[in-house]
């Protein structure tokens, strides 16, 4: 019967852990407050732009998941080298938000763009290569990204396999603060030209 009480207890303590995981924001948290300040200057588009930033995408979204928005990447960061087989690629294992190495833009409906959140993101190969254990921030562990050759849609945005997590500081998402998408965001009115 003890057997049946652990195993009531596991299953019990896996669902709560589960359930809290990636539960939208309602309680102030003072690092994720402090991190969004520290990141204020990022706001303005032309700050990132003159910080070495570049963008490294159109506006993300999906039809039924929501948007990423547009992707702004430092290179240094990312530890870019020469694509493979057309596909991004690079040696970097950062996983530091200050500063991030992708910042996360979306159209602000007035012609411009609005930062809505950043992204860490280390390649597959050079990660596995250096650590024995999952990329992890604050708890999280990030999302596997790979291509699936069979399917329409690139799954890994034109990268190499690689291993990211959206950290959505600047812009409420209701389906949490770690996930891919956001359904409160959209590319309408998107202009390639940002």
């Amino acid at each position: 019967m003890s057997q049946l009480f652990r195993a009531i207890a596991l299953i019990s303590a896996l669902a709560a852990a589960s359930a809290s995981a990636d539960v939208p924001r309602t309680q102030p948290d003072q690092a994720l407050q402090q991190l969004e300040s520290q990141l204020g200057y990022y706001k303005d588009v032309h700050y990132a732009t003159d910080h070495g930033y570049t963008r490294v995408s159109g506006c993300e979204s999906h039809p039924t998941l929501g948007t990423m928005g547009y992707h702004y990447a430092r290179p240094d960061l990312l530890g870019l080298t020469p694509p493979v087989n057309g596909r991004v690629n690079g040696t970097g294992t950062y996983t530091r938000l200050e500063p991030p190495a992708i910042l996360l833009y979306a159209p602000d409906g007035h012609g411009g763009l609005k930062l809505v959140g950043a992204e860490i993101l280390v390649f597959a190969e050079a990660w596995k290569a250096a650590n024995s254990h999952p990329p992890m921030y604050r708890g999280r562990v990030f999302n596997y990204m790979e291509d699936d050759p069979t399917t329409a849609r690139d799954e890994a945005h034109g990268f190499m396999p690689h291993y990211d997590l959206h950290v959505w500081l600047f812009e409420h998402n209701p389906s949490g603060l770690y996930a891919q998408w956001n359904p409160a965001l959209s590319c309408a009115g998107a202009d390639e030209a940002h």
